[in-house]
């Protein structure tokens, strides 16, 4: 992997976690986001012009974060592959990506659990929230499903981020199809598969959810095939390409169901406009990378403490696990400009929190190897 495309992915990685601390912590404590949210839901705007811009940006966190997982990925496993030095299945990329895949998905039900109900599990009582569907498990089912289609496409591998482009787009133009139907889908089945697609608790449906992460392995191949680096033309041409397909086709889609252009499309289609914002941001990323004055150490460490980040963000802002958190205290009860400073400090929590982790790692790695010399337990 060569140092141009580190620094685009890591790049692209801190702004996306960013985009989701700050994102998170005012939307929890705000006052005044209830209120907003309910203009938007029922007039489409909240009347306030920061808000809507913040709102919009916002908007742009997640489909990024799950294209950026799907381009990561992607790019890895087309080079390791592009060796050919053995069969798909038995790829190390293809292991790693089964183990992250399933390591998120578990991870992301363990989040949902609350140790202060303890008791009632081990008694067989299980609140429906442990069973939500949010964006680990399905960056995790994204991900599973992205290495299903890259074995079928193992004989037209040349040509695959077309493929994964126009997976993708299925995705989201089949989003409405689901979406009108009435009630849970599928119909009959256990809670914890109808949250994946429609469900009582569906966070992040994988309609269109994962689409995005099929949009992120169009790109990763790409990239893989043509290279990195913010000079490489063809990077922007793809980017450009891919960002009118989407924005063009989402449209044309809207045509084919109703032709309802100021309602169906921003409520049922609104992920073929994302995707075409997402590949604005990518540009941007992907041009601004290349200096170096734009990439300080410590914000681009960032970006590689993502899941950490996460895990920790949700326990201390949502009491994931332990059942105790911030919410207890601010939940919609600051301020604009309180809400502000307390997202920055926020933000200047986890920079600082990445600085010390490796060192942490390190102490840890180095009392295991203490006491258990050559990873295996010392003999008495």
């Amino acid at each position: 992997m060569n140092q141009q495309r580190i620094h685009f992915l890591d790049f692209s990685r801190s702004v996306a976690i960013l985009m989701m601390l700050q994102g998170h912590f005012i939307s929890m404590t705000l006052e005044s986001y209830p209120t907003f949210m309910a203009e938007v839901r029922l007039h489409g705007s909240s009347g306030n012009v920061w808000f809507s811009i913040w709102g919009f940006f916002r908007g742009l966190t997640a489909p990024l974060f799950f294209s950026i997982s799907g381009a990561v990925f992607t790019y890895l496993l087309h080079k390791e592959w592009q060796k050919g030095a053995a069969p798909y299945y038995q790829l190390k990329r293809v292991k790693k990506g089964l183990r992250r895949a399933l390591s998120l998905v578990l991870m992301g039900y363990a989040l949902q659990m609350n140790l202060k109900y303890f008791k009632y599990y081990i008694a067989g009582h299980f609140n429906p929230h442990f069973l939500g569907f949010h964006i680990l498990q399905c960056i995790g089912v994204g991900l599973f499903a992205l290495l299903l289609v890259s074995g079928l496409l193992s004989q037209i591998r040349k040509h695959s981020w077309i493929l994964y482009l126009l997976f993708g787009g299925l995705i989201f133009g089949l989003t409405p199809l689901i979406r009108l139907q009435p009630g849970y889908l599928p119909e009959g089945a256990h809670p914890l598969i109808q949250n994946m697609i429609q469900g009582p608790e569906t966070g992040f449906s994988i309609f269109p959810w994962i689409g995005f992460v099929f949009l992120g392995a169009g790109f990763g191949h790409y990239l893989s095939i043509h290279g990195t680096g913010f000079k490489n033309k063809n990077v922007y041409r793809y980017l450009i390409w891919m960002g009118l397909f989407f924005y063009l086709i989402g449209w044309v889609m809207t045509f084919i169901y109703n032709g309802d252009f100021t309602h169906f499309h921003y409520k049922y289609l609104w992920a073929f406009d994302r995707a075409f914002f997402v590949a604005l941001l990518l540009i941007f990323f992907t041009y601004i990378s290349g200096f170096e004055r734009f990439r300080p150490r410590l914000f681009m460490a960032v970006g590689q403490e993502t899941f950490v980040i996460y895990v920790l963000h949700a326990i201390l802002l949502y009491g994931a696990i332990i059942g105790y958190s911030l919410r207890s205290f601010l939940e919609n009860k600051l301020s604009a400009l309180e809400a502000i400073f307390g997202a920055i400090l926020f933000l200047a929590f986890f920079i600082g929190l990445v600085q010390v982790l490796e060192p942490i790692r390190h102490f840890f790695r180095n009392f295991r190897t203490f006491f258990i010399p050559n990873g295996r337990p010392s003999k008495p």
